[in-house]
């Protein structure tokens, strides 16, 4: 029965927003643009009625007013509606449940206010600079000052001369004497949070030759909106983001073993979960385990992948469409469906155990979708360049590595930046090729030192005989160290890489 009544409910909210979408047509084609016609449009049946029974103030057709409610109009309104409808329930759905749980949740309530707090804050402040910046005031001092609620008492101390500020408070020269009721005024308003908006609207001249209706434009309902949407968004994006990273700190900075603590940041940070990981654990042994998975990884696979690369992009031969094909499809298998394939062949070969060996599997994935990516770049560089270096002398081997690669580099470092990432964060393939014990393995031997930092630091949240919470952050924060120091170094690269990877080769 509920599932009727919401169908129900659905179906008469979707039909009010068809007729006040045809009752508005109807209103703007006869003259009619007031702003309240579309609450009149509202008004089941007599919202059409209403615009139907008025005069033409416009040399309107009576066809061109039947078209509003043509069949194929209103059928194409109903589906327009009805998904803008769907998408509303999507996202108020579960901010009303997020505000009924904020309820008994005092941490989500703090989030909520915090998140509403930062979305007003940048929506008034992107209000203000846009009144600014049409006023011809485009400064630094605008977008940075605007933040700050006590605004307008910075502006006058900082910004102004004396003589502004002379004049701001009503001071006539002639007979030494100051409007108190303005001066009162404007050092209350100087108080005020949106002091900055009031500002820059009404106190100080315009430095362009603007319409006031222009900076009216910025105040429109659908401006207004248009604005909160955008603004909010990024801020729940930017809370999305940022306070799983604050968690994870607090988290570090705690000593919790075996339970999820509640809140962001704990009372009394401390380092034991730091001493913990370094004495009481092989972190330094997996640590160093991964980082020379990495390091060959990057360095070998790179190498490998930019060579195969550099043969498909500038060479002619019989089957390099389909090879490029075959790679291609090699590209659509997930890597865990040859696990037992894997396993029998590391068995076979006596490699199960030994980290290093992993650097295999990881360079022999990661080929077909890196080699499309560098051939693609390198389609891209013109061929002029080889015969031009061919005619002054020079073979295959100086063009390559003294023509193609300089030219190569951002995106041989956005490869190689990824190659490294890859096995930090993997735990499928170690986890399953590196818990092995050899045949020869006495009573004491330890699994540990063969493992990785995904499989040690999984073991702190899934194993009870290592269950550290404290310690598994602590551990994620050290792994995300070496991959940010490279982001922060090829940050230029790797832009560069990003962009010329997404164009076709």
């Amino acid at each position: 029965m509920a599932i009727y009544l919401y169908l129900v409910a659905f179906l008469v909210i979707v039909a009010l927003l068809v007729q006040q979408s045809v009752a508005n047509e109807i209103a703007v084609k006869k003259g009619y643009e007031a702003q309240s016609n579309r609450w009149i449009g509202l008004i089941p049946v007599y919202g059409i009625i209403h615009f139907l029974k008025k005069k033409n103030l416009k040399d309107t057709s009576h066809s061109s007013i039947r078209y509003a409610w043509n069949p194929q109009v209103l059928f194409r309104s109903f589906l327009l509606f009805s998904l803008l409808t769907i998408i509303g329930i999507i996202v108020i759905v579960p901010v009303s449940i997020l505000g009924y749980l904020s309820i008994k949740n005092n941490l989500l309530q703090t989030l909520l206010v915090i998140y509403f707090g930062l979305f007003v804050l940048f929506s008034y402040h992107s209000l203000v600079v846009e009144v600014a910046r049409k006023k011809g005031y485009e400064d630094l001092f605008v977008h940075l000052i605007t933040l700050v609620p006590l605004f307008g008492l910075f502006h006058i101390l900082v910004q102004l001369s004396a003589e502004q500020r002379a004049e701001m408070i009503g001071y006539n020269r002639r007979t030494n004497k100051i409007d108190s009721s303005k001066a009162l005024l404007i050092y209350a308003l100087t108080l005020l949070p949106f002091f900055g908006l009031i500002y820059y609207v009404w106190l100080v001249p315009k430095k362009r030759n603007i319409s006031n209706s222009a900076i009216k434009q910025s105040f429109s309902i659908g401006s207004i909106l248009s604005r909160l949407l955008v603004y909010g968004e990024i801020t729940l994006v930017a809370v999305i983001v940022i306070v799983p990273v604050v968690y994870i700190f607090g988290l570090a900075f705690s000593n919790i073993q075996s339970n999820i603590p509640n809140t962001i940041w704990p009372a009394k940070p401390n380092l034991r979960a730091f001493t913990y990981l370094f004495e009481e654990t092989k972190f330094f042994r997996w640590y160093g385990n991964t980082l020379v998975i990495a390091m060959i990884n990057m360095l070998v696979g790179t190498i490998l992948i930019t060579g195969a690369a550099y043969v498909f992009a500038r060479f002619q031969f019989k089957g390099k469409k389909a090879g490029l094909l075959t790679i291609l499809v090699l590209q659509a298998f997930p890597s865990f469906m040859g696990l037992i394939a894997m396993y029998v062949l590391f068995w076979t070969f006596n490699l199960l155990g030994k980290p290093a060996a992993l650097s295999i599997l990881y360079i022999g994935g990661s080929i077909p979708g890196n080699l499309w990516l560098i051939k693609g770049f390198l389609s891209q560089i013109p061929k002029d360049l080889d015969e031009s270096a061919m005619i002054d002398g020079a073979n295959k081997v100086q063009i390559f590595t003294q023509i193609i690669l300089p030219l190569s580099v951002p995106i041989l470092t956005f490869v190689a930046v990824s190659m490294f990432m890859g096995p930090w964060m993997d735990y499928m393939l170690p986890g399953f090729l590196l818990n092995y014990y050899p045949r020869n393995a006495g009573v004491g031997y330890d699994v540990t030192n063969q493992w990785t930092l995904a499989v040690g630091l999984f073991k702190f949240i899934t194993d009870q005989n290592y269950m550290h919470y404290s310690a598994f952050a602590a551990g994620a924060l050290l792994v995300g160290l070496p991959i940010t120091v490279l982001y922060m170094v090829f940050q230029k690269y790797l832009i560069e890489g990003i962009m010329a990877g997404a164009t076709k080769g």
